[in-house]
């Protein structure tokens, strides 16, 4: 599948309408979706064959891209039933019923019977609910051999990730930093569309 096909599959979802910003829940644009997980899957070969772990996967476009990127499996885990039925519409919309699974729980609380290869993630910046980003970062390091994650971009982050990542037994393999749009989405927001600066982190778990 070329990158463009990826994006207009993806593009073609249906969305969340409603959100709850006590999870600070960041719709990831289909583009950006498609964009990392192709990249993933030309550089690094993560996805085509593999078990692959969303984390927080909300509507499904990491899940479902995954699929159509030729996934073995896919795990969409997500704390909201709304989402999650979103998600489970958009696979059987694309065709990837078969080959995803959903399944309603906390990040922090689950437990998975074997590791997966690679786990993608958006997981909440940690600015409402201070330490969210890392508890989503650590469970992917304990269940995952590689980890895609995406988090707030600055110089005092960076460092406090980098720290993170190496005490449990993670090593950056890459770091790419690119501009998130946030809609309008919660009361607070006053501007119909923000760009804020990200990095995404691609993680290999030392032997």
């Amino acid at each position: 599948m070329r990158l463009r096909d990826l994006e207009i599959a993806l593009q073609s979802m249906n969305r969340l309408t409603e959100y709850e910003v006590s999870l600070e829940q960041y719709p990831t644009p289909a583009g950006i979706a498609a964009s990392i997980l192709y990249a993933a899957q030309m550089e690094y070969s993560d996805i085509t064959g593999k078990v692959i772990c969303d984390l927080g996967c909300g509507d499904g476009v990491f899940t479902i891209g995954a699929a159509l990127l030729g996934a073995e499996r896919v795990i969409g885990i997500d704390v909201q039933s709304k989402a999650l039925k979103e998600a489970l519409e958009n696979s059987i919309l694309l065709g990837t019923e078969n080959i995803t699974d959903f399944v309603l729980g906390d990040v922090e609380s689950l437990e998975l019977s074997t590791r997966v290869d690679t786990v993608l993630s958006n997981p909440p910046f940690g600015v409402k609910r201070r330490g969210a980003d890392l508890l989503f970062l650590s469970k992917a390091m304990k269940i995952a051999k590689v980890i895609y994650s995406i988090h707030l971009a600055g110089e005092k982050n960076r460092k406090f990730l980098r720290n993170s990542i190496d005490r449990l037994g993670g090593r950056i393999s890459q770091v790419e930093t690119f501009e998130f749009p946030i809609p309008k989405i919660y009361k607070f927001h006053r501007k119909r569309m923000h760009l804020t600066q990200v990095d995404l982190y691609r993680i290999c778990m030392k032997e």
